[in-house]
C-alpha cells in the first residue's frame, strides 16, 4: 500500500499538476479551437501554418533559418510548412541576393489580403481563453511561462 501512495504521488506530480502536461493540454486546446475558427471562417490555414504566417506578418522577407529559430521548429518542419504554404499561394521563396544559398520567404498578395481576418479570429480566440481570468492572473501566468521557456531555451542551445 505504501508503495502505491508513492506511485500515486509521482503520477500526480508528473501528470495532473505537471507544468509540462498542463501546458501541453492547453496548447492542444488552443490549436483545436483556432483550427476550427479558421475553418469555420473559410480559411485553409492550419495552426502550424499560422505559427509561420504571424512572424511574416510582423516582418516579411525572412530567411528559413530565421523562421526556424523564431518559431522554434527544426529545419525539416519549416521546409515542409513552407512547401505547403507555397502550394496554397500564401508564401513565396526568393533567392537572397546577398547569399545565393539562402532563400527569403515573402507573403503573397493573397496572404496579405486575409491578414486582418485571421488576426480578428485570433483576437476572438484569445478573448475566449481569458474569460473569467483577471488581468493580474494573466500577467503572472505569461511571466511564468516566459521564464519556463527561457530556462528550456538556454538548456536547448547546447543540443
Amino acid at each position: 500500500m505504501h508503495m502505491n501512495n508513492i506511485a500515486s504521488d509521482n503520477f500526480e506530480r508528473v501528470i495532473d499538476t505537471s507544468i509540462a502536461y498542463l501546458v501541453g493540454r492547453t496548447s492542444r486546446a488552443i490549436i483545436k479551437r483556432l483550427t476550427k475558427k479558421f475553418a469555420d471562417a473559410g480559411f485553409d490555414v492550419s495552426y502550424e501554418q499560422w505559427s509561420i504566417l504571424i512572424h511574416l506578418y510582423r516582418k516579411d522577407g525572412q530567411t528559413q533559418q530565421a523562421l526556424s529559430r523564431i518559431a522554434v521548429k527544426d529545419k525539416a518542419a519549416i521546409t515542409r510548412l513552407l512547401n505547403v504554404l507555397e502550394k496554397k499561394n500564401i508564401v513565396l521563396r526568393i533567392p537572397d541576393r546577398t547569399d545565393k544559398r539562402s532563400k527569403l520567404v515573402y507573403l503573397t498578395h493573397k496572404a496579405k489580403a486575409f491578414q486582418n481576418d485571421l488576426m480578428v479570429l485570433v483576437e476572438e480566440m484569445l478573448q475566449e481563453a481569458e474569460q473569467g481570468i483577471s488581468l493580474e492572473e494573466m500577467v503572472r501566468c505569461k511571466t511564468t511561462l516566459n521564464k519556463i521557456f527561457a530556462n528550456f531555451d538556454r538548456l536547448n542551445v547546447s543540443d
